[in-house]
């Protein structure tokens, strides 16, 4: 936990300072968190209309003007993807260390302007509250980094090991012929390749005084499981219908899954969090 403590601090920052930045009167370095944020939520960066390569290069931009060097930022394009850029950043340290990867996504899900109150390309703060497409999957988190390494240039920090930003499309999109992800691990692994990587899923929780209460790290994800159902019987014609039909069957059989109520479980690490976390909260 030693070796992860700065980059923990790096990955679940998103929570924690966005949160800070609608309580009050930003810091300069939030107003500049401020600014990478609303930039990259608002570039469309849907599958059927948007462009993750001109959100990668929008943060690229960010990341030379903050003083990185060119030559550590890549925008990088699959063959066939003009629109499926992905970013690659190295922030680079002492070397005393392996790198460590900070991984997020620059795609969204689709967003129809008829389905939403407001404009889900524009920024919106209200109540204490961000809107929009992508305000926390995953542009926070993103935005963050972005935002932290600029910060960690300014203030001159030279950490143990270098920290990569890989920033991806069609994270989203399953499958997909231009996973980001996919396309650097089979393309340009020693571009991201270092001792171990934080995606989202984590995220840390405040009181309503600001006060710490929880930081979690997310250890596994559920799953979907596809199932063919097939039902037969003896058949007959649509003309002298009968009520031993198969499309029955297999509807009473659906309405009775409907119904049912899977069997609670835990495992092992869902029962520790729910454990730790009962020491924190109470209640439904």
């Amino acid at each position: 936990m030693k070796a992860l403590g700065g980059a923990i601090w790096v990955a679940l920052g998103a929570s924690l300072t966005l949160r800070a930045l609608a309580q009050g009167a930003p810091t300069p370095a939030q107003q500049q968190l401020r600014e990478v944020y609303r930039e990259l939520v608002e570039i469309n960066t849907t599958d059927s209309a948007g462009s993750c390569t001109a959100a990668a290069e929008a943060m690229a931009a960010r990341l030379r003007a903050g003083g990185l060097p060119a030559q550590d930022v890549q925008v990088i394009v699959p063959p066939g993807g003009p629109k499926k850029g992905n970013l690659v950043a190295r922030y680079r340290g002492t070397g005393a260390k392996k790198p460590v990867t900070l991984l997020g996504h620059l795609d969204v899900v689709e967003a129809k302007r008829e389905d939403w109150e407001r404009d889900p390309f524009k920024l919106v703060e209200e109540n204490g509250y961000f809107y929009a497409r992508g305000a926390s999957d995953d542009k926070a988190m993103v935005a963050v980094f972005v935002a932290n390494l600029i910060r960690y240039r300014q203030e001159g920090y030279r950490p143990g090991r270098d920290m990569i930003l890989v920033a991806t499309c069609d994270e989203e999109i399953i499958p997909s012929n231009f996973s980001g992800i996919v396309y650097l691990l089979k393309n340009h692994r020693n571009l991201i390749d270092a001792e171990f990587a934080l995606n989202e899923g984590g995220n840390a929780l405040l009181d309503k005084n600001g006060n710490y209460l929880r930081m979690t790290i997310q250890a596994g994800e559920k799953v979907f499981q596809t199932y063919q159902l097939e039902v037969t019987n003896p058949g007959g014609h649509s003309s002298l219908p009968v009520k031993d039909n198969a499309i029955y069957h297999l509807a009473g059989g659906l309405a009775r899954l409907a119904t049912h109520d899977f069997p609670f479980k835990l495992s092992d690490t869902t029962r520790a969090y729910f454990e730790r976390m009962s020491r924190i909260e109470t209640g439904q």
